[in-house]
């Protein structure tokens, strides 16, 4: 083992999962693997880990509930849970009960899963840092007024740093799954106090999986990068882009009537169709599909707006990629390519 590699401890009931991360993170981590649960608060208790990483489902104990337990014992250790577990909404909850850091989904693609590995391992470096900056706030002197007023700045800078560290997707930059939901619920109450207008797009980049697999991980990676950025430049500074997972993306634009988020998804389509994408041979294009749907007509809640805007990129899909579909009332749809 390599004591200057980050030191990391995972827990799995199945060894052949160890024995896979162990291979994933060979050369950036120094990893102990653990599969009883019990063994691993012993082993945190002994000695020092940067991320703790716990499959969720385990016969005696949850994962939730084995990184409360280390919490307890290691409170600045980054926790990171490991689950095949897809339902968003008790996935958010055992995340918050649990004051768990990220979470990974079985099966896991080994780049995404490095780094979100090396964003928990920064978060500890910054919490550590955090911790140690208001401990110096602390024993300072009210007398040393310059050397409080650079460590408040300091400590402004950490906390900023963590604070996006949690809202940003590790490898778009947009915001990640959490904080769009954040986001867009903060909208719907917006738009039902006041009675305002609200649209909610999804975003799904056309045959990524083949494009993925024909070009590779990194060329993939890049791709998924510029797109998301694509559609973070090309939105007003109200509306708001985030990845809701794998290759899909959400957009919520408050302020918004249906006929104006149709031109503005058109020009996002239209805008992204033109992009050059590096390939390993040649230059490459991708295309995207829109579902859109309005609040409140097809719901008055983000599970049923996203429902229904879901249920449009599907149509979309279905009628050739590539185009815009608006969920309409009745069962009719708008397209445009």
């Amino acid at each position: 083992m390599n004591s200057r590699l980050p030191k990391i401890l995972v827990i799995d009931d199945e060894q052949e999962n160890l024995e896979a991360l162990e291979r994933a993170v060979r050369g950036k981590f120094d990893m102990v693997g653990i599969q009883d649960p019990q063994k691993a608060l012993s082993e945190v208790t002994n000695q020092e880990f940067e991320v703790v990483v716990s499959d969720l489902k385990m016969p005696g104990m949850l994962g939730t509930e084995l990184l409360s337990e280390i919490a307890k014992k290691r409170p600045l250790v980054t926790r990171v849970i490991l689950t095949g577990h897809t339902d968003i909404e008790d996935m958010l909850d055992a995340i918050n009960r649990a004051e768990i850091y990220r979470y990974v989904t079985k099966p896991w693609d080994n780049q995404e899963l490095l780094v979100v590995l090396d964003q928990a391992r920064k978060h500890h470096q910054l919490v550590r840092e955090n911790q140690r900056l208001i401990s110096e706030l602390t024993e300072l002197n009210s007398s040393l007024e310059q050397k409080v007023e650079e460590r408040t700045s300091e400590l402004k800078m950490a906390n900023e740093k963590l604070s996006e560290l949690a809202m940003t997707d590790a490898l778009t930059k947009v915001f990640n799954r959490r904080a769009i939901f954040a986001r867009f619920n903060e909208e719907i109450d917006r738009a039902s106090r006041y009675n305002r207008p609200l649209v909610v797009a999804m975003v799904d980049v056309d045959y990524f999986k083949k494009f993925n697999d024909t070009e590779g991980h990194v060329l993939g990676d890049e791709a998924l990068k510029k797109i998301a950025q694509n559609l973070a430049s090309n939105l007003r500074k109200s509306d708001a882009v985030g990845r809701y997972g794998g290759e899909e993306f959400m957009l919520v634009l408050p302020e918004t009537k249906i006929q104006s988020a149709k031109e503005i998804a058109e020009r996002l389509r239209a805008g992204i169709e033109r992009i050059s994408f590096q390939g390993q041979r040649e230059e490459a294009f991708l295309t995207v599909s829109l579902g859109l749907a309005a609040f409140p007509d097809f719901g008055k809640t983000a599970e049923e707006l996203v429902q229904a805007s879901d249920h449009a990129l599907f149509v979309a899909k279905q009628r050739g990629r590539n185009q815009v579909v608006v969920e309409k009332q009745h069962g009719s749809f708008f397209i445009k390519s």
